[in-house]
């Protein structure tokens, strides 16, 4: 197990009460995506300041994390295609979900996933920051390739996709909120043991799933969309089974790491 004891409970207090500090509210419109580019997270840590310090730690102390069973989810974890996403959080609900028996969630997980490509484009390329593993031969859990290293880290768009739709998913399955939460949050912290994304781009994704997942709910062009999804799932109440067994225990093994709070 990997010791964080130099990214323990206050660094990560410190981290988040920086972060939360300088986070505002964007301005919202209900009924569409916003057109102008709007940062919905402050600026990644400033060079030399204390939260740098703190994803440069965890990012040097999670390499430990290589061969374990967070590793291997993280892997899991990087496909993020709709698909792949259906089968992340099948696990959490309880059932499996594919785009065979779940066509109408499939359509909907798909038009969120695109809603949120388009403003992590808009932000990553405003902001356009390094990612960690460039410049450097530490250990990632995906291959290394010009295409990952030239695609900016701020904000992390897996965290992004990750938490929009865990968010998603909770408001369609909601007696299993509190697994589906939980499995985004770990599927956003994947991407820092990755090794691919430093702690902070991870919170600028969760901040970003947010207001991307509100945005998306709220806009009437998607209402068909969650009503087909409502009524395919009303219709499958008593759906069980399926899972990947294997799948699940590697989530469940992985869950014992949470690289963002420092905890062993």
């Amino acid at each position: 197990m990997v010791p964080f004891r130099t990214t323990g409970r206050a660094a990560f207090a410190l981290a988040l009460a920086g972060f939360c500090a300088t986070t505002q509210a964007a301005p919202m419109h209900a009924q569409t995506m916003p057109e102008a580019p709007v940062l919905f997270a402050p600026p990644p840590p400033a060079q030399g300041s204390a939260m740098e310090a703190y994803d440069r730690t965890v990012f040097a102390e999670t390499r430990a994390l290589k061969g374990t069973a967070r590793w291997a989810l993280a892997r899991a974890d990087a496909d993020a295609k709709p698909e792949a996403l259906l089968a992340d959080f099948s696990c959490a609900i309880g059932h499996a979900l594919t785009d065979k028996s779940n066509p109408a969630l499939f359509k909907l997980v798909s038009a969120l996933r695109d809603a949120v490509k388009v403003q992590v484009k808009i932000q990553k390329n405003i902001v356009r920051r390094p990612r960690p593993f460039v410049g450097n031969d530490a250990p990632i859990c995906v291959a290394r390739n010009k295409d990952a290293a030239e695609d900016y880290a701020y904000p992390s768009g897996h965290a992004t996709t990750g938490w929009s739709a865990a968010l998603l998913l909770s408001s369609l399955f909601p007696t299993h909120t509190g697994q589906i939460l939980a499995r985004g949050r770990e599927y956003g912290e994947s991407r820092v043991v990755c090794g691919v994304h430093w702690a902070s781009d991870v919170w600028a994704g969760f901040v970003t799933g947010s207001v991307v997942f509100t945005q998306f709910v709220s806009d009437p062009a998607h209402a068909e969309l969650l009503d087909a999804a409502r009524r395919e799932i009303a219709a499958q109440q008593e759906a069980s089974g399926g899972l990947d067994q294997k799948r699940c225990t590697i989530e469940d093994q992985g869950r014992m790491v949470a690289p963002l709070t420092g905890k062993p």
